[in-house]
């Protein structure tokens, strides 16, 4: 018994040489075994030539598909005694790449999937490839004023003041001159920005101050030239003729969030729309039907809506296939919510419209879940 258990030693020890593992054990550091190995195989390596990209393709880097989410600030710790908050959520927006033009009544404004500091410097551009002077450039408001352009017989050229003519031409306008006002603004998403144009003419009323900032509650003497040059404006940036640059003077319209996210004092969630009324109930409306929840009744004018938030929608959100592939996925039911709107209210970022989750009469007991509900609606926010 004792020889086979020797013997059995013996064979596995004589087995080791050849076990990669156990490689490390070996007295071998001739050349010739070193190479055989690859253990020297870096000495050699050479840096790669630059890759040949051919002239009709981009030759720009590379974005990312996974984009790394804003985290929300968040506010009241108090309220997470045992354990730290959960990030927000990330939901798809299938439209949030996109350049648009979106339309609420007879309000027209350009959506552009970019931050306002690489924005503000298409929109100016634009107007310089078209000769077109600026007489107000206010990077710290996102306010931008063309010159007063005559073109009443004059044959013109360029986009801008040929869209004013066909306006013009359109409706039986000859008198006076034209201009147009412009606001950049930070748009609802974090990487978006919104571009606001209004037209004026001297001859069909008194011209708004130079220096006005909320253009946005003027109305414009030909609506047809607004529309024109937002569409004008999103194809320009839309085709990429401006090469991408960064205005570090622009950062000052990046700061002014149009969305917040928080805690009451209660320790209840609110999300607050730093927007004029009417928008802010339509961003609301809008955001619901985007993500796909069902809303069974709208009370403009209690700002109510009542709705049915899918528990699974929720669920893919937060988890997305991860928890599939794991089987970790809630089976929560469906929440019947109803949202409630406030009346303005003043904040440090200026007014603001919060939406409350409500259950059942009261402020859902649930405070996470809640949080959740006005995350989904954030981010289907257009």
């Amino acid at each position: 018994m004792k020889n086979l258990i020797v013997m059995v030693t013996m064979s596995l020890l004589a087995g080791c040489g050849s076990l990669p593992i156990l490689g490390m054990f070996s007295k071998d550091t001739s050349a010739s075994a070193d190479t055989a190995s690859g253990n020297d195989a870096y000495i050699e390596a050479a840096e790669l030539p630059a890759l040949d990209i051919p002239e009709d393709l981009s030759k720009g880097r590379g974005r990312s598909p996974f984009d790394l989410p804003v985290l929300a600030e968040q506010g009241n710790p108090s309220f997470y005694p045992n354990r730290p908050p959960l990030p927000d959520a990330m939901y798809v927006n299938d439209n949030r790449d996109e350049v648009r033009v979106q339309k609420l009544g007879s309000r027209n404004w350009l959506v552009i999937p970019e931050s306002p500091t690489t924005a503000w410097p298409k929109t100016k551009q634009f107007f310089a490839d078209n000769g077109i002077t600026l007489t107000l450039d206010q990077p710290e408001t996102g306010r931008l004023n063309t010159d007063w352009l005559v073109v009443e017989d004059q044959s013109v050229r360029d986009i801008v003041r040929g869209l004013v003519k066909a306006a013009r031409i359109n409706n039986d306008v000859s008198e006076g001159r034209d201009r147009f006002l412009i606001r950049v603004e930070q748009g609802l998403q974090p990487q978006s920005t919104e571009i606001h144009i209004r037209h004026e003419n001297d001859a069909s009323g008194d011209a708004a101050a130079d220096a006005i900032i909320d253009i946005q509650q003027q109305d414009s003497a030909l609506l047809a030239a607004e529309q024109e040059l937002l569409q004008q404006i999103g194809a320009y940036v839309a085709a990429r003729v401006a090469q991408t640059t960064v205005s570090k003077v622009a950062l000052q319209i990046g700061s002014q969030p149009k969305t917040a996210l928080a805690r009451n004092a209660q320790g209840n969630p609110e999300l607050s729309l730093f927007l004029d009324e009417a928008r802010a109930w339509a961003t609301l409306a809008q955001a619901l039907r985007n993500a796909d929840v069902e809303i069974k009744e709208q009370d403009r004018d209690a700002r109510r809506i009542e709705a049915v938030v899918p528990g699974d929608l929720l669920n893919e959100g937060q988890s997305g296939f991860f928890c599939r592939i794991t089987f970790t996925c809630s089976k929560a039911g469906s929440s019947d919510i109803a949202l409630l709107m406030s009346d303005a209210v003043a904040t440090d970022n200026g007014l603001a419209f919060k939406i409350s989750v409500f259950e059942a009469g009261r402020p859902m007991r649930d405070a996470d879940r809640a949080q959740e509900i006005l995350v989904l609606i954030r981010e289907f926010a257009t």
